[in-house]
This record gives structure tokens, sequence and C-alpha cells, in this order.
């Protein structure tokens, strides 16, 4: 092999590095560490605009199957390029009225600003990663 192929199959190798480095970079940045707790209506449309795929967890403080799942969502968060997001529904009753959420937990995945799943009630971690493939 030449000297000038060398090069050039090291200088691939390293564009490629920094490719996949910097769409890691990319999606890290666009997907938070931690679920994003939602403060108001319009901050509720800004979090849909601002990603695509988006897991809402509508509940209450005084849920115990809520306080279960937290810690599941707050892992799921961390570990996956996904985005979750918090509603109160004591504090935001009106959202939570927007969407139908008769029971707690409810689970609402929204795809490009629109919900695409509900679930209700305790779910298993897997099911909710499988949400983020």
């Amino acid at each position: 092999m030449s000297t000038d192929d060398e090069l050039e199959r090291i200088r691939e190798q390293k564009r490629k590095e920094l490719q996949e480095r910097a769409e890691a970079e990319t999606q890290a940045a666009s997907s938070p560490d931690e679920p994003i707790p939602i403060e108001n209506s319009a901050h509720f449309q800004e979090t849909l605009q601002d990603h695509d795929r988006v897991l809402v967890d509508f509940y209450a403080d005084w849920c115990g199957p809520c306080q279960m799942l937290a810690p599941v969502l707050d892992r799921i968060a961390a570990e996956t390029s996904g985005t979750i997001a918090k509603v109160d529904t004591e504090a935001l009753p009106q959202l939570a009225q927007q969407y139908g959420v008769r029971g707690l937990p409810t689970l609402i995945l929204f795809e490009h600003g629109e919900p695409a799943k509900q679930l209700v009630g305790m779910q298993e971690e897997s099911t909710l990663r499988n949400l983020f493939v």
C-alpha cells in the first residue's frame, strides 16, 4: 500500500469519527438527561415543538403508582435519546383534561407534536424504552 493510499485511509477514518461524534453531540443536546417539568400550556407546546418524540407523564404527587414510575422515567431520560416531560395534573388540570387523562399515571407519546400512543397505569421499563427505538 502506498503512502498516499494510507494517508487517504486515515483521513477517511478521521472524517467518519468526527461525523459520528458530531451526530452524538447533536443528539445529546436535543435530548435532555432528565424529565422536563412542564410549567404551563405554552411550555408544553414549546417542548413538543422542540423534540420530535416526547413521552409525557401525566401524574400527581399523591399517586402511588406515579411515584413508583418516576425513577423508571428518570433512568430512561438519562440512558436513552428519548425526551420525557412531566405534567402535574394538580397544577395543570386543563392539560390533563385536554388530552382525556382520566387515570394516573397516564403516559402519552407525542410524535411531531401529535399524540401517537397512550398508556395508563404502571408500565414495564422495557415497554417504555421500546417507545424510543
